[in-house]
């Protein structure tokens, strides 16, 4: 589990009151993807990250930013640890792309990091998200409201980073079958930032199902538009999160016939978008 423990000086409101006790905290390190192809080569993105998962987050990371459409897409991956100071500690990803894959490795370079709570930096376009290519719609029907609220937690529950540290994000999916939302083998990632949760859920669907499998997208904070364009592009079409979903966040879903729903919990929760006719008792 990438967890650090660090010394801390726990205090109370009580004046005087402080304890010197040890605290877990959350890895927060910088992952290099580099892409190549015929022998030609290209730093792609910095993106600071959890350690784990990190096949998942790439595969996620290059199916949201429009560089591959399918799992097949990527011959291979490879890592290295970098000797370069500026990056100290770095893992090096080079990601292999496949022949068939058109793709221009000098007009696709991200001249930026990508921070753990930044998303997709400069990409907050509806018109833009309108010309990616997207996976279509994959519907969930008979949304129910005690199904969903009880799904929600239980999932939720199963945090185990968050409830070491209290200090990541987390992305799951509830798949659906005849009607019936199962948790049963539901994929769950979580990670210092919000967008990096999605992805590497988003990158296991990719590898695991082609993300032909059907289910509601859990969040555990607050709905950005880029998790909304992330959940367009995957095909997702219902989106359900503990906090609450920007002005942007809520235009894109309306716009692209996404289910938001925002502040699901304590047996409650608000519909930004207008699909009532897909909630029942």
């Amino acid at each position: 589990m990438p967890l650090n423990q660090v010394k801390i000086s726990r205090y109370s409101v009580e004046p005087g009151k402080a304890e010197l006790n040890e605290d877990s905290i959350a890895v927060e390190e910088p992952l290099q993807i580099c892409l190549s192809q015929n022998e030609q080569n290209q730093v792609f993105s910095l993106t600071m990250r959890t350690p784990g998962d990190d096949k998942a987050l790439v595969y996620g990371l290059l199916f949201s930013e429009g560089v591959i459409q399918h799992a097949r897409d990527i011959e291979s991956l490879s890592n290295v640890t970098s000797n370069d100071e500026s990056i100290a500690e770095a893992n090096i990803t080079t990601v292999e792309l496949a022949n068939h894959v058109s793709f221009d490795l000098t007009g696709k370079e991200r001249r930026h990091a990508s921070y753990s709570g930044c998303g997709l930096c400069g990409k907050t376009s509806l018109k833009a998200l309108a010309l990616k290519a997207n996976r279509a719609r994959k519907p969930v029907k008979q949304l129910l409201d005690n199904q969903l609220i009880k799904a929600l937690k239980e999932l939720l529950a199963q945090q185990p980073l968050f409830s070491e540290t209290g200090g990541v994000h987390a992305a799951g999916l509830i798949y659906q079958s005849a009607g019936k939302l199962q948790l049963l083998n539901s994929p769950f990632f979580e990670d210092v930032g919000r967008h990096n949760a999605l992805d590497k859920l988003i990158g296991h669907e990719l590898m695991t199902n082609d993300l032909q499998q059907a289910g509601i997208l859990v969040l555990s904070g607050r709905i950005g538009f880029e998790l909304v364009q992330k959940a367009v592009m995957a095909g997702f079409s219902t989106i359900v999160a503990l906090g609450a979903p920007s002005h942007l966040a809520i235009q894109a879903a309306n716009q692209f016939d996404i289910v938001l729903v925002g502040f699901a919990k304590d047996d409650r929760f608000n519909l930004y978008t207008s699909h009532a006719d897909q909630l029942s008792q």
